[in-house]
């Protein structure tokens, strides 16, 4: 049983949770303006406060590693270090997909047999996606796609719920109709980590503090700026 410290910063919004036990005792978020440099450590830093928690009582550090934003995962997973480092605690990553299907998860319990399909929005109709059943089990790994009619064409055939969930499954909702198909509210969010922290604890499934890289799945995407000359 532990006392964590959640990160989640794999898209415009960025969140913080703290939680005891595997159970939510404070929450903090901005709202959605990728100015994760700026606001991660006070969001951090109030949270602590509300849950009359100082950092001195933390005991892990668990944060999202990818896939998502270039920028926000490297903000994310440098303040996991640093605090890790200072405090000499265990650094825990977790998948950011996995953290969106299984908010979706809570969200439908009545979909025993669903997969859950997580997607985080990569520009135009490109997404970061995997698919998962109710116990995290992966069906198919995470991977980038520009999505069609077709994308998700085979599940279609297996009687099964499709449960999509994260800021970028409202770019395949155009593109399907069945009626075996949900579409989740759940969005990236330090809310969905701390039972997956603490489980991670328990096993003691701790990522290296010096040579953890976040998750990219495809380069970043980097403009060069116009000469003035």
């Amino acid at each position: 049983m532990a006392l964590v410290l959640c990160i989640e910063t794999s898209t415009e919004r960025c969140s913080v949770a703290i939680s005891q036990d595997g159970k939510l005792e404070g929450y903090q978020e901005t709202t959605g303006d990728f100015d994760h440099s700026a606001q991660l450590t006070l969001l951090i830093e109030a949270c602590l406060k509300a849950s009359k928690r100082e950092f001195a009582d933390l005991e892990a550090v668990a944060v999202s590693e990818g896939p998502g934003s270039y920028t926000s995962l490297r903000v994310g997973l440098s303040t996991a270090k640093g605090f890790c480092f200072g405090l000499q605690v265990p650094l825990i990553t977790l998948d950011s997909l996995w953290i969106i299907a299984h908010g979706a998860v809570q969200e439908n319990i009545d979909a025993a047999d669903a997969f859950f399909i997580p997607m985080i929005d990569a520009r135009r109709m490109e997404v970061y996606f995997g698919v998962y059943d109710r116990m995290g089990t992966v069906i198919e790994k995470p991977q980038a796609l520009i999505l069609d009619e077709t994308s998700f064409a085979a599940y279609s055939v297996q009687n099964r719920t499709l449960v999509f969930a994260g800021n970028g499954a409202k770019k395949i909702e155009p593109l399907i109709a069945s009626s075996s198909v949900r579409f989740s509210s759940v969005v990236s969010s330090a809310k969905a980590m701390p039972l997956l922290a603490e489980a991670a604890f328990q096993q003691k499934r701790f990522s290296d503090l010096a040579y953890t890289e976040p998750v990219y799945l495809k380069p970043p995407n980097i403009t060069i700026a116009k000469s003035r000359l």
